[in-house]
């Protein structure tokens, strides 16, 4: 399947991801979160809900990794410009829409 939002673009089936026509080069972890976030558009995820979906059950629910993860593939989204994930305090991560 291929997920598009705005200038993001996924291919689920060669596990690729694009931003504005650029590869991407993602780990499987930035790959799930940004697959989960795209399933989701405009909608605030939360931590947890990323931790449910995206890592197993054995991590550590007090762990950073999810925001180190989403740090990182906000960085490598953001490229020269803005990146489409925003932080929503005390809720979780968005991925905003078009425009």
């Amino acid at each position: 399947a291929v997920l598009e939002v705005g200038d993001l673009r996924l291919d689920t089936a060669r596990v690729e991801a694009y931003r504005g026509g650029r590869p991407l080069s993602l780990t499987p972890k930035e790959f799930g979160v940004l697959h989960y976030l795209m399933t989701r558009p405009g909608h605030v995820v939360s931590t947890e809900e990323l931790l449910e979906h995206v890592w197993d059950e054995h991590t550590d629910p007090f762990t950073n990794t999810v925001r180190v993860t989403v740090g990182t593939l906000r960085r490598k989204l953001a490229g020269d410009g803005d990146s489409p994930i925003e932080t929503v305090i005390s809720r979780g991560y968005r991925l905003r829409g078009a425009r």
